[in-house]
């Protein structure tokens, strides 16, 4: 019987485009636009800016465009860049299970091979559902243990981008096999970052985006890896997880395509302050809440989002981003919560500040016990004339649950590349990622991303 590894490899070498469901291949198209968007927001961050002057400072061939810079770069350049834009602003996508934002280590990695390649839209699209599928498998099977010291969008997703640059250099079993063990040898993100809010969580993305599709093209050439790579006794889940489960990497594999249950962001924030804020959001329309009729907040929610989300007193845009107190604050005062809303003007703004200090957050048991597979939250808001208002939200708004539209996403993507890119451009890359399918040469749609 074959091992987990070679049979992952067997799957990515023999999928083709007529083997995807539909619905496969529109969440595909729907999560290349989103990330698209998200590399297009984070193009201007200062992260991305060191990257760039960094990396554009090496030379080389131009075979792959640098979203939103005006540049070409070679494809492993433009693959780590772009990688580090489409994480930089947590606009990306995630999946529950997994605990992983899969895009921004997987989309940047097909791009730049697709380019360098000429390949066609049905062979991105394939190589993106692949990609999906191998980064999501194996977060869902090294499960919380792993999660507690590695950033899985960096380790799993490694995994993802090898799988998806080999789908699209056309790499046989054999070869594949070789990418995941070279992909295996790399994969790397601690979450010790969080301490001090550092920039090194975006070298996950970038670094995950570039390994992979450097573990492709090295296995292309002949250069083997490990074999076992995911199950071996000195392998990754063994390295890396106390509760793995090999079972979850190849339950269903070829039949439920992983890519249909990701996530969207409706805001620019870490994904645990999203239920948090939708009820928020609900409780301000439902019942005409202004901020001076607040006496309390408490919201309760699992035991992660309190986690990496759970902090009282953001100092940066960045820190709030990850503070539910702060996006529940800025819902309650102004709605729904823009790029605009994590600044440092708001930061010390006295009405988010007072808000702020009124939400305290708790672990409820419940609602634990049902992360990851739900990452809900309830918001109770205690008024100052002895009301106690309160919203559930157990699917907010992005989750495949409660969907985000294709044309939802056209005007997110409008909205982050507002100032960037032009109001055309936008227009047509939209376009071109509805008919992926019918596109000869992905680097027609870069053209409009430059």
């Amino acid at each position: 019987m074959a091992g987990e590894s070679r049979t992952l490899a067997r799957f990515i070498a023999d999928v083709e485009f007529e083997d995807l469901p539909k619905k496969a291949v529109e969440c595909a198209k729907l999560c290349l636009l989103d990330t698209v968007a998200a590399m297009v927001a984070g193009s201007r961050a200062e992260p991305v800016d060191i990257m760039f002057d960094v990396v554009a400072g090496l030379g080389g061939m131009p075979e792959a465009t640098v979203v939103a810079r005006g540049a070409k770069l070679p494809c492993l350049s433009a693959a780590l860049v772009n990688g580090t834009m489409a994480h930089a602003m947590e606009v990306d996508d995630v999946h529950k299970g997994a605990i992983i934002h899969p895009g921004a280590a997987i989309v940047p990695a097909a791009l730049a091979i697709a380019e360098r390649e000429g390949a066609d839209g049905q062979t991105l699209i394939t190589a993106v559902v692949v990609g999906y599928d191998v980064a999501i498998r194996l977060g869902e099977c090294v499960g919380q243990s792993h999660y507690r010291y590695w950033h899985s969008t960096g380790t799993c997703g490694t995994f993802g981008a090898a799988a998806a640059a080999c789908k699209i250099l056309g790499l046989d079993e054999e070869a594949t096999l070789n990418a995941l063990g070279n992909a295996g040898d790399q994969a790397a993100g601690l979450w010790q970052f969080l301490k001090d809010g550092a920039m090194s969580k975006l070298l996950h993305t970038g670094k995950a985006a570039f390994d992979g599709l450097l573990a492709a093209l090295l296995a292309d050439k002949g250069f083997t890896g490990a074999k076992e790579i995911i199950e071996g006794d000195a392998g990754f889940c063994e390295a890396t997880s106390d509760d793995y489960d090999l079972g979850k990497l190849t339950a269903g594999l070829g039949e439920v395509f992983k890519i249909t249950e990701v996530s969207l962001k409706p805001y620019p924030s870490c994904r645990f302050t999203h239920a948090p804020i939708d009820a928020a959001l609900a409780l301000r329309e439902e019942h005409g809440l202004r901020p001076e009729d607040v006496e309390r907040v408490e919201v309760a929610t699992h035991s992660q989002a309190v986690r990496i989300a759970g902090n009282p007193r953001p100092r940066t845009p960045y820190e709030a981003k990850f503070s539910i107190h702060y996006c529940v604050a800025i819902a309650l005062l102004k709605g729904r919560p823009s790029l605009a809303d994590f600044s440092e003007e708001l930061l010390a703004d006295e009405r988010v500040r007072e808000l702020m200090e009124k939400v305290s957050m708790e672990v409820d048991p419940e609602i634990d016990a049902q992360f990851p597979a739900k990452w809900p939250a309830r918001v109770r808001v205690r008024t100052r004339d002895g009301r106690v208002l309160e919203a559930l939200v157990e699917y907010p708004l992005g989750d495949p649950e409660n969907p985000m539209s294709f044309e939802d996403v056209e005007a997110k993507m409008a909205d982050l590349a507002r100032g960037i890119l032009a109001e055309e451009k936008v227009k047509e890359v939209a376009r071109l990622v509805k008919g992926l399918e019918r596109l000869g040469d992905v680097g027609e749609l870069m053209e409009f991303l430059a």
